[in-house]
């Protein structure tokens, strides 16, 4: 919930290594992600609100958009990469880099948020992410044009992986396909398994579009 100018939240599992990292962020001179701040009175962590917007739905993200988000990612991955709690890993990734998890504030992206799912990981893991949920990969766009924004995007990262990412994109939609098809059963939620059941069917074509269009997308390399 939302206090003033902080966001105060129940300490779950994931708590600490959350709170560590965005700790390590903020040393590392990262401005695009809540400061952790301490624990309330009432135990509950507490964090700074970041002004703007968090969109949700179809978005029809501008180039600039997408290039300063992809600058914001190398530059959060760079925080973290080599620390301890990257560990034996490149980085941390945030492993839910989404248009519901970007703070936009007067059209212009200025922070991430929702860091629950951060682990050790690899760079690539969360370019991909990045890729699939802000470009729509699977949607109705041409496979041509998305391999040039996937292009322009790369280099607005730094990333020279290139043969690679595309895997990456399959291995992420997979990854998150097969835990909506756990919660199409598992949910004690109604609204959530039907939710999860139209998630995973849209999941699948996305994966035959990206799978179909494999040779042309790559061609961004």
């Amino acid at each position: 919930m939302r206090l003033g100018n902080t966001v105060r939240r129940p300490i779950g599992p994931q708590s600490q290594f959350v709170q560590a990292l965005l700790t390590l962020l903020e040393d590392n001179g990262f401005g695009h992600a809540p400061r952790f701040l301490g624990v309330d009175e009432q135990g509950r962590e507490m964090l700074t609100f970041i002004e703007g917007e968090v969109h949700h739905g179809n978005v029809d993200w501008t180039l600039e958009q997408l290039t300063t988000i992809a600058q914001m990612i190398r530059k959060f991955h760079d925080a973290s990469a080599g620390s301890e709690l990257a560990g034996d890993h490149e980085v941390v990734c945030h492993n839910d880099l989404a248009p519901w998890n970007t703070v936009v504030e007067n059209n212009v992206p200025t922070a991430f948020i929702d860091f629950d799912d951060a682990a050790p990981g690899s760079r690539i893991d969360d370019l991909a992410y990045f890729l699939w949920t802000f470009l729509g990969l699977g949607g109705d766009a041409a496979a041509r044009t998305q391999a040039e924004k996937i292009k322009i995007l790369c280099r607005a990262y730094g990333f020279t992986g290139g043969p690679t990412l595309v895997t990456a994109v399959l291995a992420q939609q997979k990854r998150v396909l097969a835990w909506r098809t756990l919660l199409t059963s598992s949910a004690s939620d109604d609204e959530l398994r039907a939710f999860s059941a139209v998630r995973a069917a849209k999941i699948r074509a996305e994966i035959d579009w990206v799978t179909t269009n494999r040779d042309t997308l790559e061609t961004a390399f």
